[in-house]
């Protein structure tokens, strides 16, 4: 049996009467207690032992992981306070903690690379998915040179051109074989990693069809995904009410990003609410508007979760197509009114008010007296006759 069907077998509880939900489930011993009683595994042991914090996790994922399953075979109605639900609480919890299974799959992922580079080190710049780079470990093993005879096992999980040119790479590649040791704890840690993938998809799908009970509104308008990490980050329903809407945007941003990084949005806000499916449809002018339109949509959708006021999710679908309208106006280009004519010209002289000053310019221009000499007649006097 691999250690992932141990690992399976722990956190799947045996098959017994139905509990009463009322009755706090037994406690469940955790992943680290069964491995170091496993004095026989001394391999796995040591792979624990250099990450402490997938220890850790692992205590953790297990009486949760039971928890789930257990509400999964009897669902339950949302009834009275959410806010004091059990479920609701497991369902606040899981979602916190899918960050932190995040964080050790990628912490996981860099270990196994570093165990494995001495092997294949060209492996780890092909193939960047952590998830893939695991099974890719596994299916290989030590013998990288049967890589070709593999192909139809890589193809499950990898795409033809990567696993031609994985193909090529080993021809070229200058690595040593793995000891049994090192080969071990090298697997060892990738069961690990794809473990934690699969509670991690588990914890998701969960979350995922649970928000439709407890937040029905607040799904229907964000998605179940968002609202997750909306709640999670609010501290829950009452949390996320308290919040402001001009405040909702800012949950989940990294204080730490600058919009030179972001690819110059010019839009600091950019947590869980911007990733939503409104706001990547919506155009890069109109996505400050959007973000600002779309919380406050949020803040009101979680109003009517809390007071069970519309369960089927209804609010939350009116309130998406209030967004989906008021964005659709936003983008629609002014109508085009047509060329307009000019007035027409008028040639008229201004009127100027008299003065000093408009006298002085007028006397720029007035005739001089030479000028008025030489136009002026003399009355009585006989002109003299010009003959040629």
């Amino acid at each position: 049996m691999s250690l992932v069907d141990e690992l399976l077998a722990d956190f799947s509880p045996s098959p017994s009467p139905v509990q009463s939900r009322s009755a706090s489930p037994e406690p469940q011993p955790s992943y680290w207690e069964e491995q170091r009683e496993r004095d026989d595994r001394n391999a796995c042991n040591g792979v624990l032992a250099e990450l402490d914090g997938t220890a850790r996790l692992l205590s953790q994922l297990n009486p949760l992981l039971y928890q789930i399953d257990k509400y999964s075979e009897n669902p339950d109605r949302a009834s009275g306070n959410v806010e004091d639900n059990p479920e609701y609480k497991l369902l606040v919890e899981v979602n916190d903690l899918a960050a932190d299974i995040t964080n050790e799959i990628v912490a996981l992922h860099k270990y196994v690379a570093e165990k494995y580079r001495p092997r294949f080190p060209e492996l780890e710049s092909l193939v960047l998915n952590p998830i893939e780079y695991a099974k890719t470990v596994k299916v290989i093993g030590n013998d990288i040179s049967t890589i070709k005879d593999k192909q139809n096992e890589l193809a499950e999980f990898l795409q033809a051109a990567i696993i031609m040119v994985l193909t090529v790479s080993v021809l070229t590649s200058s690595s040593r074989q793995l000891t049994d040791e090192e080969l071990k704890g090298t697997n060892e840690s990738s069961e690990i990693l794809l473990f934690l993938d699969a509670a991690k998809r588990k914890i998701t799908q969960y979350v995922s069809t649970k928000l439709s009970v407890f937040a029905p509104n607040t799904a229907a308008l964000v998605g179940s995904q968002t609202a997750a990490q909306l709640f999670g980050a609010a501290g829950g329903l009452n949390g996320l009410l308290k919040l402001p809407s001009c405040n909702i945007p800012s949950l989940g941003a990294k204080r730490n990003q600058t919009n030179i990084g972001l690819g110059n949005t010019g839009i600091r806000q950019q947590g869980f609410l911007y990733f939503c499916s409104i706001i990547q449809s919506t155009p890069m002018d109109l996505r400050r508007q959007a973000l600002r339109i779309l919380s406050g949509k949020v803040a009101l959708s979680t109003r009517v979760d809390l007071a069970h006021t519309a369960l089927d999710g209804a609010q939350g679908l009116k309130l998406k197509q209030e967004v989906e309208e008021k964005l659709e106006k936003l983008g629609i280009p002014p109508s085009n009114k047509g060329p307009k004519a000019l007035p027409a010209p008028d040639d008229k002289p201004s009127k100027k008010r008299g003065g000093k000053r408009i006298r002085k310019y007028k006397q720029q221009f007035a005739m001089t007296d030479l000028r008025k000499a030489q136009n002026r007649m003399r009355f009585g006097e006989q002109d003299g006759d010009y003959i040629d």
